[in-house]
């Protein structure tokens, strides 16, 4: 294993660990808040991370990254050893060094190679310095001589050495750099030339700094395991990483074989089959095939709790920058969604607690002349509904403004009227309209009218919803509905004549049998239905695609299929519903990737083809026609 394939494992591991510093800085600060107690675990597990991203980039022969986790780690260490729980500035100056270290492993990831020691990097020690001179000015300015000096030969193990003499008794080493989560080990040739006695002897831990006994378990490897006499506790977490181009093909294996054992199992001449052990061995199949298809889907599957902890930053930081004081309370993190929806969901919400401070949560004066809590509270929180992943982010400010909102739509010339025929949801929707703001002045928070139209198109491309709750005083309530997975989905299968069409069985309402129905008829060839006292207007699928061919209906048994967007109803005719199934989705490329009204294809389990209906844009252009 070479150095850059070290970098490449290093790096997502960095970013692991700064993450976890973060985490644990503002753990910290909260508990300066609330108790003011010192937190053994809390800063124990702040000083390891340090401590290991220190030894990794020693590995690494990265001296930048070495040089202010140093301090970092001096810093923590004197926190530790004194059971100083530390103060706000100290916190601040600890949230600045993770911000300098991302943008150092930034550079890294981009040249492959030890970024240089810029003014950034030199400021950010020079900080950390002084903190730990006013913490122990005594030994401050030897630690920092001796751990600059130090660090380097014995960190240092790619690249040349430097020539030293080494004793009989000196025998070089090949050690495993280890904490509590992580460990490296190291197959280059110049580990292979150490073991050789062609180098120095390399020390990995630091004496003086003694890393505790961990109280949690920990994953140990597998050389460790058949070295060690103790049993494994049965409920040790083990994980191994596979890149997402692997996860991708075995999903679409996985999709192809649920397609083949359909197209067996409901085969003609199997269907007429009437052997019992035969058809008990189909069944097996069918189950181990569905179970697998489960397991796969799983492997994609991650806790949204990556996205919500950064969160908890962000807050920190637009309190600061708005004078509020702002309480974030984070619930159901451990609520799992496809990894691909993850990495794009954070924009979204990052876009809305924006906007929750900015324009929900009041001053605290305001919140206390409204006998509110002087400190506003953001509930983000995240629960599964059957396929769908509901995020709520719900504040106590002072909600949506009917009036300001109308009133600045009126100035853009969004709306003609006074907009009092609108409903009240219909007026909040106006805020995803582009280039709206109701601010009165633009700040670095928000106020410029970006964000929040990119926030429902963000969505919408996720085949999700986004919805808006606002009483007057009390808050506002953004409710983001996100599918589990972007490649399997639960959809109805109707037919039209010879051709199969699949809609998410989410945005289904019922099904209206057409026989004995009379059609209502309207102006413009419009036709509605009237079910139960409410009118429903009817399209056929000629209407909703642009099919070069025209579908011919066999209108045996019509039906209706009354499909929902945003509150709204529509119908389209078929000639039969085949049934529900989990499918898998094959996205449009190439002359059809641009096609409206459709999301992609699927294979059927009698080896048709059948399209999956895009519902959004089929209401958009029927809206159109009907106006």
């Amino acid at each position: 294993m070479n150095r850059e394939e070290f970098l490449l494992d290093f790096i997502p591991e960095a970013y692991e660990l700064i993450e976890n510093c973060e985490t644990s800085i503002l753990d910290i600060e909260e508990l300066n808040h609330v108790s003011g107690e010192f937190d053994e675990d809390l800063i124990n597990n702040l000083f390891r991370a340090v401590h290991t991203l220190k030894g990794s980039a020693g590995l690494l022969k990265l001296e930048t990254l070495v040089k202010v986790t140093h301090e970092a780690e001096t810093l923590m260490d004197i926190l530790r050893k004194e059971r100083i729980l530390p103060s706000e500035d100290i916190c601040q100056v600890l949230i600045n060094t993770c911000d300098q270290l991302r943008m150092l492993l930034q550079k890294i990831e981009a040249t492959k190679a030890n970024p240089e020691f810029d003014d950034e990097s030199a400021a950010i020690v020079t900080v950390l310095q002084r903190e730990i001179k006013n913490l122990k000015p005594e030994d401050s300015q030897t630690d920092s001589n001796s751990g600059t000096n130090k660090s380097k030969k014995v960190y240092e193990v790619f690249g040349e050495e430097e020539e030293t003499e080494v004793s009989e008794t000196d025998k070089p080493k090949f050690e495993i750099f280890e904490d509590e989560k992580k460990r490296y080990e190291v197959f280059s040739e110049e580990v292979v030339a150490l073991a050789n006695n062609t180098a120095p002897t390399i020390e990995i831990t630091e004496p003086e700094t003694q890393i505790p006994e961990p109280k949690e378990t920990i994953t140990t490897t597998q050389e460790q395991k058949q070295n060690t006499t103790t049993q494994t506790p049965n409920n040790q977490r083990k994980e191994i990483k596979v890149a997402n181009e692997k996860l991708d093909a075995l999903m679409d294996l996985v999709g192809e074989l649920v397609i083949a054992e359909s197209n067996v199992t409901q085969h003609m001449i199997v269907k007429r089959l009437k052997n019992e052990d035969y058809n008990s061995a189909l069944n097996r199949l069918h189950k181990i095939v569905f179970d697998l298809q489960e397991v796969a889907l799983s492997t994609r599957m991650i806790p949204i709790s990556g996205v919500f902890q950064k969160m908890s930053r962000l807050v920190r930081d637009l309190q600061k920058k708005s004078n509020k004081k702002v309480a974030l309370y984070i619930h159901g993190e451990d609520t799992e969604i496809d990894k691909s929806i993850v990495d794009l969901i954070a924009d979204p919400i990052i876009h809305i607690l924006r906007n929750s401070i900015d324009h929900g949560i009041e001053t605290a004066e305001e919140r206390q002349l409204n006998s509110k809590p002087e400190i506003g509270s953001i509930q983000l929180s995240a629960r599964q509904s059957v396929n769908e992943v509901w995020i709520l982010i719900k504040d106590d400010g002072r909600g949506l403004s009917r009036e300001k909102i109308l009133q600045k739509c009126i100035e853009k010339g969004i709306l003609t009227g006074d907009g009092s025929n609108l409903t009240d949801k219909e007026v909040y929707n106006l805020i995803f309209v582009p280039g709206l703001s109701t601010a009165k002045e633009v700040t670095d928070i928000s106020g410029r009218g970006v964000g929040m139209d990119i926030v429902k198109q963000n969505i919408e491309k996720l085949g999700g919803k986004i919805e808006i709750l606002s009483r007057p005083g009390r808050g506002t309530t953004f409710i983001l509905r996100i599918p589990l997975s972007l490649g399997i989905m639960e959809g109805t299968v109707v037919r039209v004549g010879t051709k199969f069409f699949t809609i998410q069985t989410i945005e289904l309402r019922e099904f209206v049998s057409l026989r004995d129905r009379e059609e209502i008829p309207l102006e413009a060839g419009q036709t509605v239905i009237d079910v139960r006292g409410k009118f429903i207007p009817i399209f056929d699928m000629n209407q909703v695609l642009n099919h070069r061919e025209k579908l011919i209906y066999d209108n045996i048994d019509p039906l209706m299929v009354m499909i929902e967007y945003d509150k709204k109803l529509l119908g389209i005719r078929v000639d039969e519903v085949v049934g529900n199934q989990n499918v898998v989705i094959k996205p449009l490329q190439g002359l059809t990737e641009g096609a409206k009204g459709v999301n992609g294809f699927t294979i059927l389990g009698n080896g048709n083809v059948s399209t999956i209906l895009d519902v959004k844009s089929i209401f958009q252009k029927l809206q159109s026609l009907e106006e």
